[in-house]
């Protein structure tokens, strides 16, 4: 192919990929010279969904991403997935891009030093791990996340914290029930929640009633663990005395 026709080529693909303005980029495996290019080629504001990483085979990406890109001008940035991102990379971002945007946001942290994510954007949708503590978010008033997913064990002290400034939150998935002693249930108690799941129950019954005692409105219940929780008629006396308005129950037990 001479120059004189690949100039043309070259700028009717770019005209062509510019014109697509959804793209949904996962750029957790890609190499660094792949990771230039998709930055050259393709318009910010035209990124529906990322997600980057920062593991072993992608060594420091999101702070190349840091360095090449202007976060402000993801406008049509709706779902942002960040892993094992530093704690002042994630700040970083917090603090640059327009979170309002954003239908969805999971991070989880290599490493935690202050313990505190600095935000006080509402999302819709929020996802977090640590592998090094619990996230220490400063829930604002009327915080309307709907959906919450936390891949750590939450102390109830911050459960109960995330649901007193959370009005709107109305599905929890939890990897555990929360540590710690549940004492003045009455006031703890919420009825926004409709949907809970527990991913890996390892408490015994007695704890797992009095945890459920805190959310009497849910509608969804999905339990997923391990030990003796298989008793019929302790289930149904119990749903029909504490959780009345439950309309499906699934649950997994090993014994």
């Amino acid at each position: 192919m001479s120059t004189n026709t690949t100039v043309p080529s070259i700028e009717t693909l770019l005209n062509i990929v510019n014109t697509y303005n959804r793209y949904v980029l996962d750029l957790n495996l890609i190499s660094k010279s792949s990771f230039y290019y998709f930055f050259l080629l393709i318009h910010p504001q035209n990124i529906h969904s990322l997600t980057l990483s920062n593991d072993e085979r992608t060594s420091d990406q999101i702070g190349l991403f840091i360095s090449l890109a202007h976060l402000r001008q993801f406008t049509g940035l709706c779902s942002l997935t960040v892993l094992d991102i530093d704690e002042s990379q994630l700040n970083f971002i917090l603090k640059r891009i327009n979170l309002n945007l954003l239908n969805s946001f999971s991070f989880n942290i290599r490493k935690y030093r202050n313990r505190l994510i600095e935000t006080t954007t509402a999302l819709p949708k929020l996802e977090f791990s640590c592998f090094d503590g619990i996230p220490k978010v400063p829930w604002p008033i009327n915080f309307i996340t709907k959906y919450l997913t936390t891949n750590n064990r939450l102390n109830i002290g911050d459960l109960c914290t995330i649901l007193q400034y959370s009005p709107h939150l109305h599905t929890l998935i939890m990897s555990e029930i929360p540590k710690g002693v549940i004492n003045n249930l009455a006031s703890m108690c919420v009825r926004q929640l409709k949907s809970l799941s527990i991913k890996n129950l390892s408490v015994t019954i007695n704890e797992l009633e009095l945890f459920l005692l805190l959310t009497p409105s849910f509608v969804y219940l999905k339990l997923i663990g391990v030990g003796q929780m298989l008793d019929g008629k302790r289930w149904e006396q119990f749903i029909g005395i504490n959780l009345s308005e439950l309309g499906k129950f699934e649950f997994y037990f090993d014994q």
